[in-house]
């Protein structure tokens, strides 16, 4: 057993968090301890009801089944080229990451970032997001929280989300990219979020055409619920987060008029 195994193990056991950092030798690592996977009732009930890809519950799975998952899957997705964080470490309950920098979303949230310096992180988030979805692979959790940043490179972490074997995976690919665009949503820029921008750089990297009619259906199969959403009672009791998913589905549904070809071009920095 090497030094830093002994000290990881030593760490584990007098930490309670289920994630946290650990410093050794001047290096940074990160410690996941191991967790159940699973939506709660209320989640299912209203999948069940709505059938809203965004609403996919999670498939159930045990903290050690959940380890072997994530595990497994960044060791595949590493394969096919994705920027993932090294395992160093792993047992039956716990793994350890070497330390990838700082959540893209520590960045974007700025105050003060620039507009070329917010699409200068958007565009690699999408190229690694490309990657995952070329290689056949969804991600499952694309929030801009679960990609860091470190040496001028985008880093993709936390794959413990999986969903039933029957869900089609161009419909797994699409929910990634719209909770990602939901993510964006939670900024305050100084400047207004071009989403079209957004959906044709991933389109134009993933040749993932069907996204145009799959959003077109989305925002079809949640018209009733956008409606009753602009009711000044409903409204008030909304929280943040449902307005915020609501005001985005409104920007969104000028997507039809999308173009590639005529796309504007930003450059990253």
């Amino acid at each position: 057993m090497t030094n830093l195994e002994s000290f990881i193990k030593k760490e584990i056991n007098l930490n309670d968090k289920e994630v946290f950092p650990i410093d050794f030798e001047k290096k940074r690592y990160w410690v996941k301890k191991a967790r159940v996977t699973n939506s709660s009732k209320m989640h299912k009930l209203f999948y069940f009801l709505f059938n809203i890809d965004i609403l996919l519950p999670v498939s159930y799975k045990t903290s050690e089944e959940s380890i072997l998952f994530e595990t497994n899957k960044i060791r595949k997705l590493q394969n096919v080229g994705v920027l993932v964080p090294n395992i160093i470490y792993q047992d039956k309950y716990n793994f350890v990451l070497e330390d990838c920098g700082e959540t893209i979303y520590s960045y974007l949230r700025k105050s003060d970032i620039t507009e070329d310096k917010f699409y200068y992180f958007i565009n690699k988030i999408l190229e690694q997001l490309a990657i995952i979805h070329n290689a056949n692979y969804f991600h499952g959790g694309t929030q801009s929280r679960n990609f860091t940043y470190k040496d001028k490179r985008v880093y993709v972490i936390d794959f413990e989300e999986s969903f039933d074997a029957d869900i089609d995976i161009k419909t797994l690919q699409f929910r990634d990219l719209l909770l990602f665009i939901l993510s964006l949503t939670k900024i305050k820029a100084n400047f207004e979020i071009d989403y079209k921008l957004i959906i044709n750089k991933y389109i134009s990297l993933t040749q993932n055409n069907s996204f145009r009619d799959k959003l077109k259906r989305f925002i079809n199969q949640i018209s009733f619920f956008i409606m009753i959403s602009k009711i000044n009672f409903i409204y008030n009791k909304m929280g943040t987060d449902l307005k915020s998913f609501f005001s985005l589905i409104e920007i969104l549904k000028t997507l039809d008029i999308i173009d590639i070809n005529k796309n504007r071009n930003r450059d990253v920095i």
